[in-house]
């Protein structure tokens, strides 16, 4: 049994090189690739969309942006901002708080727009489920373009435009984010109305957001998404914008070094999440909007900082508690925990380690009295979001995706609504094996390893969901060295020798299991690979995702 108690899959298993396996695993990926951008206006309310905008701007009509408080929101509001700034468009934005006002459009900000005289609301990453919102807008003179990537339900809003990759378009890429369909608009826009000579600096700028948005929300890395992610990490490596540039900053993201998707994913993303989380998220939508980089853009980036701080000891404690609760040995097929004490900003984040734990759909809920609000996370093989939409007569309100989901229940109907989805999971994950599994690309033979290796890999980047970083599975190698690192002594340090060379190994949050390897110092090893640079010299880092002592 492996050290995390994974099942290991090895994909590829023929006779080739381990390059050739790796390759012909994201044979798909590379035949999806593009070089141009597609045209916005391959979306069914494109047109539509651009000239109601043309004319809330020619006629300084008031127009409201409205987002969401997590990245992808956050992310496409930046966008939009930034486009009808530029255009000279009046306009006022808006962001849900998670804890007061939760997600999407209410009749609280409905009333406001009301009253602040809007005549334009444009959505972002929200609305496509806010049917009764756009309707009361409508009846008071508003109209409302919607931008949004969620789950198309049963009733559609009766909006000015409808902007939605899967809206029976015609547009080829049907994965596009939040900030990914914000940014289509924005492209329209550019096209039509910013001059020839200022569109494409003015469009890789805006990319830089779409990056952000596109990888936090876990957008497939192929097709548009995929370039998309390539042209903006460009952007960000060399950002102008200063709030963005902060952020880096305080992320300690050198610019000496290629800003990567993991650096999005682990250190930018978290930092701008936990505004919306536990925090305010005007915060990071203020950050990234900035003009200079004086005293006020650093201060909103070092606020930042601390609640990523907050959120993360917030998000373990959590983990512990519903561990703790959890028979390790036979979990349900879809695990549920709640309690009171646990702030709703984390919940997505609890649910997501769960599942990734034991390989089960998870729902995690905070208990807020006569109610409780719900984050749902799962695994390839189990659409929650349809899993809810299933159940959903016992529901106040639910949306989301595929893999991540929401809900909101009156405490009174959970039993109910327990009993019907366990169900449906048991039905549906009937003949699939539950466990933890860890896809591997190919195993490889240490004399494989070395910096032209590392080089051919890297060119596959950006990596990220859809376009996963290679992992390899090296046997029989043995352990040197091994050591407890890190503030809490929760990693290890290891070095392997595979025969040709020795590789410096970190494993992290693996530090618990030091004496195993002092004691069996061969193991098979499951891991990837990157380039380091200390002092100049490169060297080629392997992090370890998994390993099996060898003998036990």
């Amino acid at each position: 049994m492996s050290i995390l108690r994974k099942k290991w899959n090895v994909i590829n298993k023929n006779d080739h090189s381990a390059l050739e396996k790796v390759l012909e695993n994201r044979i798909d990926i590379k035949n999806s690739e593009i070089q141009e951008l597609h045209d916005p206006f391959l979306f069914n309310d494109m047109k539509k969309a651009v000239e109601r905008i043309a004319e809330a701007i020619e006629n300084q009509e008031k127009i409201v942006i409205f987002g969401d408080y997590d990245v992808d929101g956050i992310t496409a509001s930046a966008i939009l901002i930034g486009i009808l700034r530029k255009l000279n468009a009046n306009i006022i934005y808006r962001l849900p708080n998670r804890v007061n006002d939760g997600y999407g459009l209410s009749d609280k900000f409905i009333n406001e727009f009301i009253e602040e005289g809007v005549n334009l609301i444009i959505t972002v990453d929200c609305g496509i489920a806010c049917v009764d919102q756009i309707a009361m807008a409508d009846e008071n003179g508003i109209d409302t373009i919607i931008t949004d990537h969620h789950r198309i339900q049963a009733r559609i809003p009766k909006a000015y435009a409808i902007l939605h990759p899967k809206d029976n378009s015609s547009y080829p890429c049907d994965e596009l984010t939040g900030a990914g369909v914000a940014f289509k608009l924005a492209q329209a826009l550019i096209e039509t109305n910013v001059d020839e000579s200022e569109r494409e600096n003015f469009l890789n700028s805006l990319l830089e957001f779409a990056c952000m948005g596109t990888i936090s929300d876990m957008g497939p890395l192929y097709g548009e998404n995929r370039l998309i992610v390539q042209r903006g990490l460009k952007g960000i490596s060399k950002t102008q914008w200063p709030g963005l540039e902060e952020l880096k900053k305080v992320a300690k993201i050198s610019n000496d070094k290629a800003v990567t998707a993991s650096a999005i994913g682990f250190q930018l993303g978290p930092r701008i999440n936990a505004a919306g989380r536990i925090g305010d998220p005007y915060k990071a939508l203020e950050l990234l909007i900035r003009d200079d980089n004086g005293p006020e853009t650093e201060q909103l980036a070092a606020e930042l900082e601390t609640l990523n701080l907050q959120r993360r000891e917030m998000t373990e404690q959590a983990i512990e508690s519903a561990i703790s609760r959890i028979d390790s040995e036979n979990p349900p097929c879809l695990i549920f925990e709640y309690s009171a004490d646990w702030h709703v900003g984390v919940l997505g984040l609890i649910a997501g380690k769960l599942s990734e734990k034991y390989g089960r759909p998870s729902i995690i809920l905070k208990d807020k009295g006569d109610t409780l609000v719900a984050s749902a996370r799962s695994l390839e093989y189990f659409n929650i979001i349809e899993a809810i939409t299933a159940c959903s007569e016992h529901l106040v309100s639910f949306g989301g995706h595929a893999q991540a989901a929401g809900l909101t229940i009156e405490k009174s109907k959970l039993p109910e609504f327990i009993e019907a989805i366990e169900k449906y999971a048991k039905e549906k994950l009937k003949n699939i094996e539950l466990e933890p599994t860890l896809n591997i690309d190919c195993e490889i033979q240490g004399k494989e390893i070395n910096m032209s290796f590392l080089d051919k890999i890297t060119n596959l980047a950006p990596f990220g969901v859809g376009n996963a970083s290679p992992k390899f599975l090296i046997r029989n190698v043995s352990v040197e060295s091994p050591a407890q690192v890190g503030k809490d002594k929760n990693h290890l340090r290891f070095t392997i020798n595979t025969a040709t060379k020795n590789y410096r190994v970190i494993a992290f949050r693996m530090g618990g299991v030091l004496e195993q390897v002092k004691n069996n110092p061969s193991i098979d090893l499951v891991f990837t690979i990157e380039k380091n640079n200390w002092n100049g010299r490169e060297y080629i880092g392997i992090q370890a995702l998994d390993f099996q002592i060898n003998g036990e």
